[in-house]
Formats: C-alpha cells, structure tokens, sequence
C-alpha cells in the first residue's frame, strides 16, 4: 500500500470481491491496488469465503494423517485455524493489512449472518488484529443501502454472542462429522461422510424409499357421467358418489380442499369392475334432476413472500431448478446485478421502514416488463402491508427476498426466471386478495348420486399477477329440481398411489419442517425440540442447497429427473448405523436450542463444548462396538477396463479388487479436475465407457468447464468435449 500519513482511515474488509467492489462504488475514487482498493478514506479488501478452516487432524499430531479406529476419537484441546492452500495469497495480504498501523478500525463488511459473522473473526483472530471493530448489516448492496449502512455501524461487540454460536457450531460439526465419518470409513472400505445435517437429511429420503417400496396398489373404479340441462346446449360432469339415502361427505368447506374444482382422490371409490360397469349401465342414457348446488364465495389470500427456500421450491415447480441452480442465480442477481436484495434469509417479512420503501419500488418497474403488474398496485388507494407483508418480530438478521430500485435491463434465460419470480412475488404480497365461488351441485339419476364442482374467478386481486397454473373452470347456472339428461356415462380404473418421492422443492421443506420428523413417545421434550426445529430446520436457507448436491455427490443420493433417490449406499448408511442420534434431526434440534442459548447470553459456551465432547465420545464408543452391517458393505460398480475385474468404492476413490488379487493397478479418484465424481457416474463410465455430459471441472487456471469423460481400455480417463472427443488432458 502506497506510504500515508493517514492514521483515520479505515479497513473494511467484505467476504467477496464482488462485494468490495459494490461499495467502493458505492462512495467513489478508489484506486485499485493487489487484492484491495483505496481511497482517502478506506481501504477495502475482501475474504473468498473461508480463507481459514479448521485445522485437520494431522495438525495436532503427525500419526493423524493414518485412519486408524484406535486413534478415535479426536479431539483437540484448542481448535486451530489453517490457511487454506486455494487462497493464501489473499489472506497473507489480508493479515498485513490487519496489522498495519496506518488504520484506526476496521469494518467487518462480511454477509450479514452467523457464517460470515465467523469468516471475518477467523480472519481478525488468526492475524493477531488489535484494531477496534465496527459492524456492517445490510441486506441490499444498492450504493444508497451501503451508504446508509456506514452511516449507522453497530459496534463489534454487539454481535460477540453470534460469533461464539458460530465458533460452537464450526467445532461442534468438525467433532461429529469428524470422527464418525473416520469410524465408518474404517469399518466399511470405503468413504461414508456422515454429518449433523446430511445425514438426518438422508435418512428423510430414505424413509421415503422404503414407504415406496412397501406400498401396494390398489385398483378402484370411477364413474363419470356427463349432464345436459333441459333446453340448455351446455353440459357439466359428475362423478359418482353415493346411492340416494346414504350419506354424503361434508362439503360445506370448500377451502378444506384447497379451494379448487378437484374432487377429493378418494371420493366415490368402486372396489370391482362389475360395480361400476353395473352402475354406469344404471344410469347411462337416462334422465335425473339437480337435487342441490350450492355457491360460496370466498377469499384467497395473497402468497406471502419469499425467502430462499421458499424461492427454491418455487423455481423447482416451475422450471424444474435444482435448489443450488437457484441459489446459484439468485446471488448473481444480488451481487453482480444488484436487482434483489441478500438471498440466503429465513425470513418472509418486511420491516415498517422497508415496507414504506415499496412504493418507490413500484415506481421503478415503470417502462419494464412489469410495469403492468407494478401498476396494479401502485392504482391501488392504499397497498396491503398487514401482517403477512410487515412483521419486525418475525426479521431476524435479514428480511424478506424483494427486488431492488436497481432495474436490470439487460437479463435473459434462467436469471430473468428468478428475477421474475421474485418481481411478481412481491407486487402480489401487496395486491388484495383474490374473490372466488366455488359451486357444488348434486346430481341424481336413477337413484345415483353425482357430485360437481366448479371455481369461478370473481376478482382477480392478486392473481392478476401470479396466475394460477391451472385456470379456473365454472358450472352453468343450476338450481334444485332442475331435470338433466344424462348424455355419457364412462368408467375409470385407476390404482392407489405411493407417497411421491421427494424433488429439490419437497426435500427443501421436509428440511424446513424435520421437526414433526421426531418420535413424540421417544422424546419426551419432543414439543420443545419440534418449536426449535420448526424456526431452525436442517441446515440453513443458505447451506440446504449444498447439502443436497454433497448427498448427491458422495454417493447418497441420485437424481433420476426430477425425483431424488437413495442409492444402495446411502440406504446402507441410513440403516446401518448404529447411533439413531445420527440420523434423526433430535441431534440438530438439541444444538440449535443450545446455540440460540450461547446467542443470547443464557449458555456458556464452554458448556455446550463440553456436551458435544462427550457425545462425541459416546457416539465413537458405540460405532466401535456394532457389528458392521451388511448394508455397509460396499458394492461393485462396474468391470475394471484392464483386467475385468470388479471396480469397488474406497475411501480414496475407486478401485480394481483385483489391485489386491493381481497385481491390477486401476484406481480412479474421486475427485478429477476439481469435481466429485458421485457413484452414478462412474457406474455409467464403468459400464458404457463414457460418462454423461458433466459441468463443474476445474482447469489448472481456475476456470470452469465442461465435458464428458471416456475410459480407455488402459484404463486412462479423457475429456471430450463438442466436436473434440478426448483431446484435453489424460489423468
């Protein structure tokens, strides 16, 4: 840094460049430099993530490079930081800057949370700062947001708690996460990772695997029959639901059914053929009367809006985005088109200041293409900001996701998606809600009975702008005694369905609510835990994502178009394991309550150290003295191309048994050109010789790229790229 005999100037350091660069926009005159930008008054710097991590085990003592069950568990008196190898450079300059006496504080303008909360006081820690810290907390990186956000700095001390809860959690997860996966790994011959989160998370799939494949189908019969009013040219369906004189449902609801035209599944059921071919017989070509229709008005609320997990579903219904596609697009959006504010929040509501801001948004949508729905609102007397808009109590670090006065005008493809989405989320959360009817009607002919129902859109309210996906479909006008021809009769044999299985969009809320996961007659603080699990979750709106693509990536788990699947290993896993904590969210609801407790001064964290120490004692204890399962035996994947032998996973990757038998020497690892291979892939190259197309490579200059992989016959591994088959690099 060029000399100065400045000593009021401050450093302020963000988590990415691309933040740095927001607020050095943000007050103008900077001049870059190697790793940071200067101005008269700031210096702004930037992490890349974790620059440090905690330190592996080898650290502590050299013998801990060797896996070995007798060494386990480990446990380090004091948790050590280590610089991570991908990014020394910036934090070797990042420490210089830290311990530079030309500046009088530094600005911790890392994200506005518990992880970024830990990224910058590992960062000041290992640099041995002395420097006064002043705190950044902003959820938009728009300039006036950054300015406003400098103009009121809390001190750093304000948020010491959330740096201890982060600290806790960091350690808490390298104990756990640690030494059971060492401990499974040794007793199986291959890597099983297992986590606090993933592998609760897992074990949701899992289950759901095995309802599946428990579940027996059912075939039941249907019959329609189709309706003319006398002198009327439209006709209605009906579906058959009774014989007059018996009894009916309770219909009286029609929100108990979401409000819609669809009758419930399980109305109206035949168990035989000859039943309803018998019945449709009865009524077919005759005559019948209305014997009640019934309309009822009703209001639907508008959505609320989005946080990050919400976003993610509703971009997997939509386009079918995993959850870390969405992710990965909505923070392009906040951080290099500044267009929505910060996407990893838990929160669905609005601050009172923020909500005043909204009409000011609105206006900026003018001459867009959402210059329609932003004008619905804004021809509104008085937007409606209650409850399920405008909540302090219910903003915690970050508000809702909405977008911000700065337009793009430039977006295409998947980005223009979420922006979208989020756009329209937001002027519907405002708009009235929607007026429907909804018209049931009762038909008999022949001594059967039909039900129908019909949805009528009086006033569109908010879904002018969201639009339901299947439009409304009305009845004609009818009235009790009305006579009806019966114009077509037809038979539908169906069969029961098993649960779904889950996508990115039902795995995200399964997550979201693990707390009704929990057993009520094996926990007896169950309620307790459910209240903090129902805030909390698995995981975090900001880790989830990740966590489904490292299940995917170790093997776990497998997409199979839009349904995820456990794989053999994963089940193995699930219900191998003989520590039930791991694979239940009790484990994650006992940590969050307890961390909560450290964030508000109710809980030393030492305490909490202490607990998690000696679980993880007991936890090592346990795994050492089960017999292994079998379900955690690894399983081949495919012929090895030199010998034909059987390629098995091992904790280092993939190999040939036959490196033992025969002397063959084929090995893959798990991870080539800085991706991680999942299982299915190398079954597939195993066996076809050629892998699916695969995005994520790394090359030696750090640039993503993407390619197939092909297997020679000697066993070397190749790229091929579009009209380049296998011309890049051999591994």
């Amino acid at each position: 840094m060029p000399a100065s005999d400045r000593s009021d100037r401050s450093l302020v350091i963000a988590e990415k460049p691309s933040v740095a660069r927001d607020i050095a926009r943000a007050f103008g005159h900077f001049t870059p430099r190697g790793g940071y930008l200067e101005s008269e008054r700031y210096v702004v710097s930037w992490a890349v993530g974790h620059l440090l991590s905690l330190a592996e085990p080898h650290v502590y003592d050299p013998r801990y490079r060797r896996w070995r069950l007798e060494d386990l568990p480990i446990v380090p008196q004091i948790f050590r930081l280590e610089v991570n190898r991908a990014t020394a450079a910036q934090y070797r300059l990042l420490a210089g800057l830290l311990t530079s006496p030309r500046f009088s504080q530094v600005i911790n303008a890392c994200d506005a949370g518990r992880e970024g909360e830990w990224i910058f006081r590992q960062i000041y820690a290992a640099a041995g700062c002395r420097h006064p810290v002043r705190r950044l907390w902003i959820s938009s990186l728009t300039p006036a947001a950054i300015r406003e956000g400098f103009a009121r700095l809390r001190p750093a001390a304000d948020f010491d708690r959330l740096g201890l809860a982060a600290q806790c959690r960091g350690e808490a997860d390298w104990l756990v996460g640690l030494n059971a996966t060492r401990a499974l790994t040794k007793l199986g011959g291959e890597l099983f990772s297992v986590g606090r989160v993933q592998t609760p998370t897992l074990a949701i799939v899992v289950r759901r695997e095995r309802e599946v494949e428990a579940f027996k189908a059912v075939a039941y019969w249907l019959v329609h029959a189709g309706f003319r009013p006398d002198g009327r040219r439209t006709t209605y369906e009906g579906r058959w639901v009774a014989s007059a004189g018996q009894g009916l449902p309770d219909l009286d609801d029609p929100t108990r059914t979401g409000a819609a035209e669809e009758l419930p599944p399980a109305l109206g059921r035949l168990a035989t053929a000859q039943a309803a071919e018998g019945l449709a017989a009865k009524v077919r070509g005759g005559h019948g009367r209305v014997v009640e229709a019934r309309r009822q008005e009703y209001q639907q609320p508008p959505p609320r809006l989005f946080d990050l997990t919400e976003l993610q579903r509703e971009m997997n219904h939509r386009h079918g985005f995993s959850a870390q596609k969405t992710l990965t697009l909505a923070q392009e959006l906040y951080e290099t088109e500044k267009a929505i504010t910060y996407p990893r929040t838990d929160s669905r509501y609005l601050t009172p200041d923020l909500a005043a801001g909204l009409p000011a948004l609105l206006r900026a949508l003018a001459d867009t293409p959402w210059a329609a729905a932003a004008g619905a609102a804004l021809a509104l007397p008085k937007l409606n900001l209650g409850g399920r808009v405008v909540n302090p109590a219910r903003v915690s670090d970050h508000h809702a996701i909405i977008p911000t006065p700065s337009v793009p005008g430039d977006l295409r493809g998947d980005r223009l998606k979420v922006y979208d989405a989020v756009v329209r989320r937001t002027v519907a959360a405002v708009l009235p809600p929607a007026r429907l009817r909804v018209t049931t009607v009762l038909t008999e002919a022949a001594g059967e009975v039909f039900l129908s129902r019909g949805k009528s859109l009086l006033e569109p309210g908010w879904l002018e702008v969201e639009p339901p996906r299947r439009r409304p479909t009305g009845l004609p006008d009818l009235s009790p005694g009305q006579p009806v021809a019966v114009e077509a009769v037809r038979v539908e044999e169906r069969e029961t369905q098993p649960p779904p299985r889950y996508t990115d969009a039902s795995l995200l809320h399964a997550m979201e609510t693990a707390g009704r996961f929990l057993d009520q007659d094996d926990l007896p603080d169950a309620e307790d835990l459910r209240a903090v699990l129902k805030d909390e979750g698995l995981g975090t709106p900001a880790t989830r994502a990740a966590i489904i693509e490292r299940l995917i990536g170790v093997g776990y788990l497998r997409r199979e178009r839009r349904a995820l699947r456990p794989t053999p290993k994963g089940i193995g896993l699930v219900e191998g394991l003989p520590v039930p904590e791991l694979t239940s969210p009790e484990l994650t609801g006992r940590w969050e309550k307890r961390l909560r407790q450290v964030e508000t001064g109710d809980l030393d964290p030492a305490s909490l150290m202490g607990e998690i120490v000696e679980f993880t004692r007991r936890m090592v204890g346990e795994l050492r003295r089960a017999p292994l399962s079998a379900a955690l035996e690894p399983q081949p994947l495919g012929p090895c191309p030199r010998c034909g032998g059987q390629v098995l996973p091992e904790a280092s990757g993939f190999r040939c048994r036959g490196a033992r038998e025969d002397g063959c020497g084929f090995h893959l690892s798990r991870r080539v050109a800085g991706k991680l291979l999942d299982h299915e892939v190398v079954r597939t190259l195993l066996q076809r010789g050629r892998s699916p197309y695969l995005r994520g490579f790394r090359s030696q200059a750090g640039k993503a790229f993407g390619a197939r992989l092909t297997l020679a016959e000697d066993g070397q591994i190749k790229f091929e790229f579009a009209g380049r088959p296998g011309r890049r690099r051999t591994r």
